[in-house]
């Protein structure tokens, strides 16, 4: 991998220092050579104590080259039990850090090191040209190797889940490429710099770690006292700088690699919502590594403007007052500090919490921020700042601040408590959201519940959610009038969501002023942009997309939908097929390979890739229902119906199934059975407990 320093800044920076006899910062860090941040120490002739803060952070222990000092522990001898295989770790006559891999016999040299603590991961050279993070960690306060995936391991005994030689999820796999999935986050100024025609990396970054260049735009020239950081810089708004924070700090998919400060999030990523089952919980708490951003932004503290640097530093990265004593939290909350037009809730810790004085129950953040596991050993808090709620927990299995820390108390106990203490405290309208959005990822949900929670949402994130659930369902006319309201709205989360569910009606939603509503615009619709040479501009920044993306299957089925489009039937076709041995468990892949198969005339063709499908996801009812209709395309009427039946009985809200099944059942003479289908669907659809509230 190539490493390429900024010599053109450096040497106005030299040239600044010289012209305002600055002195060069003198100090030493303790993990990188002071080559390697040369911008950095710049900044530090002037601004020592700021650089000072963060050279002492995890900010700048986010990427370093192999230290003997701080690395040779883990390399002695050491052994671990992952995936089947034994890895074994050495450390040369040469000083090199080896890791052995016995069911591959492959031995690998760690070329470098991310984080500090808790846990510490190495990184390997693939022969893609990019680094691979084993699944293997170094738990730093244990002193010793865990598998970061060993609860993967365990549903892999059971068919759930993967993480063998040759899957996508294995450490030497697309989803453990680090230049691809990490490393914007590890360095400054990243470029992947992937080509797909030779599926390489040539990666590039300006300074290892998070450095002073990744958070300050650099000026073209020096300011008046002589400092590299643009006066516009010094002027970002908070939302700016929220966004800097939240490209790392957020689940979320990447349109590019150029974002600089300033720019809005929008402009460059999609952050993932509580849209797809098993990310996050229906009420927006964090379920599987997820980050802070998305659980901000479905907050109220979110809506308001509380940003991550009202309670971080910007340079330590540490909270700014402590969280033991609530000296945080009461900052806003003792006397109802404004944020923005809207007034933080007076609390009195004495009265509202019911844990005894000097507890560990006490605190704020045990409550509103519980802590759950990322990488099996990195404890970290939730964001969402969801309020405890164990009769939620009773009824739909979300966990709960109580039951979390008194482990033997149940939901319905610890629910009997809550509402004891907090009488005529109303939830009602969260519980109605957290319920509706519970069940649409269940596939267990209707169109009414969403409805309804959606016509009371004042938050954009969950106002987001519901629409893109909504998205899901086929179209009525009650949910295409609230897209058609939500088009405009000021949040452009909304609006790529309302673009979704509007789908060719959102056409000219395609030149919408921020990328993330563009793509959802477009992309529905553009194989007639390309057909008819229209919004040429749209086309290639959806190409760009794409072509960014093109090291993982998404990307590759994208670049399959444009060749296609373009008429170039041979490339979409290897695209497709490509997206396949990217990641041969990506279910997706084989049935849109499958619907373009029969949308060429190849029906048996496409009948073996929805069977592959099936194969890969058998308990997905959507691949069942595809099958189906293959099916049903060759004239196998009884095996359809048995796949549509399968799609009904893994999601019995599978209406387009259950519309085709009764419509098949028709087809072949079978009126009565049609006919009870389409009754089912309409009470699915409207069940009398919904019409009720």
């Amino acid at each position: 991998m190539k490493h390429y320093l900024l010599f053109p800044a450096l040497l106005l920076l030299c040239a600044c220092d010289e012209a305002q006899k600055i002195p060069p910062y003198a100090g030493q860090s303790a993990h990188w050579k002071q080559s390697e941040v040369p911008i950095s120490l710049q900044c530090a002739a002037c601004h020592v104590k700021e650089f000072e803060d963060w050279a002492g952070s995890d900010h700048a222990w986010a990427y370093r080259r192999v230290d003997a000092a701080l690395d040779s522990e883990p390399f002695h001898g050491q052994r671990l039990q992952a995936h089947g295989s034994e890895l074994t770790f050495n450390t040369n006559r040469a000083g090199a850090l080896l890791l052995n891999d016995s069911k591959s016999k492959q031995t690998f040299k760690v070329h470098s090191v991310l984080g500090r603590r808790p846990l510490v991961q190495y990184l390997v050279e693939g022969k893609d040209g990019g680094l691979h993070t084993p699944s293997a960690a170094w738990d730093v306060n244990k002193r010793e190797w865990f598998d970061m995936f060993e609860a993967d391991s365990r549903l892999s005994q059971e068919g759930l889940a993967s993480r063998e030689p040759g899957d996508w999820g294995h450490w030497l796999g697309r989803g453990m490429n680090w230049n691809s999935q990490c490393a914007w986050c590890h360095t400054s100024h990243f470029r992947k710099n992937y080509d797909a025609a030779t599926d390489r990396y040539a990666s590039t970054w300006k300074e290892p770690g998070v450095s002073c260049i990744q958070c300050h735009k650099p000026a073209a020239q020096p300011a008046e006292d002589g400092c590299m950081v643009a006066a516009a810089d010094r002027k970002l708004s908070t939302s700016q700088m929220h966004d800097n924070c939240a490209t790392c700090h957020a689940r979320r998919e990447e349109f590019d690699d150029r974002f600089v400060v300033g720019d809005k999030f929008d402009d460059h990523f999609r952050l993932e919502l509580p849209i797809i089952q098993g990310i996050f919980w229906a009420n927006g708490m964090q379920r599987d590594e997820d980050y802070c951003e998305t659980g901000l932004r479905l907050s109220r503290m979110g809506k308001a403007g509380v940003s991550c640097l009202d309670c971080h530093d910007p340079h330590t990265a540490q909270l700014k007052l402590p969280q033991e004593d609530n000296s945080l939290c009461m900052r806003c909350h003792a006397g109802g500090t404004k944020v923005g037009e809207t007034a933080s809730p007076i609390i009195d810790p004495a009265t509202h919490s019911p844990c005894p004085t000097g507890s560990k129950g006490r605190r704020c953040v045990e409550c509103h921020m519980p802590e759950s596991s990322y990488m099996a050993r990195d404890p970290r808090r939730d964001h969402s700042f969801n309020s405890p709620d164990p009769q939620l927990s009773a009824e739909l299995g979300i966990p709960n601040a109580c039951t979390m820390c008194h482990t033997n108390m149940d939901n319905a106990k610890a629910a009997q408590v809550v509402s004891s203490l907090y009488p005529g405290k109303t939830l009602s309208r969260y519980r109605a959201r957290t319920k509706a959005i519970h069940h649409a990822l269940a596939g267990q949900g209707n169109i009414s519940e969403l409805l309804t929670a959606l016509s009371s949402e004042d938050i954009p994130g969950w106002r987001a959610t519901l629409l893109e659930l909504l998205a899901q369902q086929e179209p009525t006319e009650e949910i295409l009038q609230a897209a058609r309201t939500d088009a405009t709205h000021e949040n452009a989360m909304v609006r790529a969501a309302a673009a979704r569910v509007l789908g060719a009606e959102a056409k000219n939603m395609a030149n919408d002023s921020v990328k993330l509503v563009r793509r959802a615009a477009a992309w529905p619709i553009i194989d007639s942009f390309v057909r008819k040479q229209q919004a040429a501009a749209v086309v290639a920044e959806m190409k760009a997309i794409a072509a960014h993306q093109a090291d993982q299957p998404t990307g590759a089925m994208q670049l399959a939908v444009l060749a296609e489009a373009e008429g170039n039937s041979e490339e979409a076709e290897r695209q497709y097929r490509r997206a396949i041995e990217l990641d041969p468990a990506a279910y997706v892949a084989y049935m849109d390979y499958a619907v373009f198969l029969a949308r060429h005339n190849r029906p048996m063709d496409a009948l073996q890739q929805m069977l592959n499908c099936t194969r890969v996801a058998p308990q997905n009812s959507e691949a069942f229902y595809r099958l189906g209709l293959i099916l049903a395309e060759v004239g196998q009427y009884g095996y359809a119906i048995s796949a549509l039946d399968k799609a009904l009985q893994l999601t019995p809200t599978h209406h387009r199934a259950r519309q085709n099944k009764a419509a098949l059942l028709q087809y072949i003479g079978r009126e009565d059975d049609a006919r009870k289908e389409l009754e089912r669907m309409r009470a699915l659809q409207n069940p009398p407990s919904t019409q009720q509230q």
